[in-house]
């Protein structure tokens, strides 16, 4: 059994590609009444981070996976510490498959962006690139209100956007894969790397520990009919079943 948590129900996008690609049995948690985390200090995603971490491994999981990027970004390492369990988040793999490229955009939260953790990470494999780096607030709530594909949000996408002449593009959020075709038509010659796929390639070794039967079992910290509601945008089908959980 797998566990995964995000500030909302943007980490079902990494879920999604966990079944797709290991058939997982996942616990999930989104942590809908906290949400965002991308405005937030790093104290306090550090603190909401562990939290939701001890809420999934009381929950007998075998492994973590930590879809949030701005969690992952601030709570990574500590987590790793805090934990018995593995702890794998999003932010590594997107940032070790883009280095190979000379010119790097990282799209994200302000949160993520000011941590500068792509950055570090990119570096790590590749210190002649360069990187730039773009913060997309409007983006979260564009896509949470259901305009994924629409002139508004093509307007705010082409403002964010335009100019940019990157090789490839990360996108350091778990809601910005849902805009993949509205990114790519301003962006139209740069690859984009959505981290969540990103992540899922480089779990290919642990194969056995993330093969299940593809059962999902989802917490919300919030509405349980709105987490359902807007789930299936992101998860790409309805599911039924999701419980209520307080934190505190």
């Amino acid at each position: 059994m797998i566990g995964v948590f995000d500030s909302g129900v943007g980490g079902l996008t990494v879920v999604r590609q966990l079944l797709k690609y290991f058939n997982s049995d996942i616990v999930y948690l989104g942590d809908t009444a906290r949400l965002p985390y991308g405005i937030k200090s790093k104290d306090t995603v550090v603190k909401y981070s562990i939290q939701n971490a001890k809420f999934l491994e009381n929950k007998n999981i075998d492994a973590l996976v930590v879809a949030c990027n701005t969690a992952s970004s601030s709570a990574i390492e500590i987590l790793k510490e805090e934990l018995s369990i593995p702890v794998f988040g999003v932010i590594e793999p997107a940032a070790k498959k883009a280095s190979k490229h000379k010119n790097i955009c990282v799209l994200g939260t302000e949160s993520t962006i000011s941590s500068n953790a792509y950055v570090k990470k990119i570096r790590k494999y590749n210190n002649s690139c360069k990187i730039k780096q773009i913060a997309c607030p409007l983006f979260v709530p564009l896509v949470e209100s259901g305009w994924v594909d629409n002139e508004i949000t093509y307007m705010v996408a082409k403002k964010y956007l335009s100019g940019d002449n990157s090789d490839v593009v990360i996108l350091g959020c778990t809601h910005y894969p849902l805009l993949k075709g509205v990114i790519q038509d301003v962006l139209p010659n740069a690859e984009l790397v959505d981290s969540g796929e990103a992540l899922v390639e480089s779990l290919s070794k642990y194969g056995e520990l993330f093969s299940g039967r593809g059962v999902l079992e989802c917490y919300t910290t919030d509405s349980k009919e709105k987490f359902s509601e807007l789930g299936k945008l992101f998860l790409g089908k309805s599911f039924n079943g999701v419980k209520l959980t307080d934190l505190s």
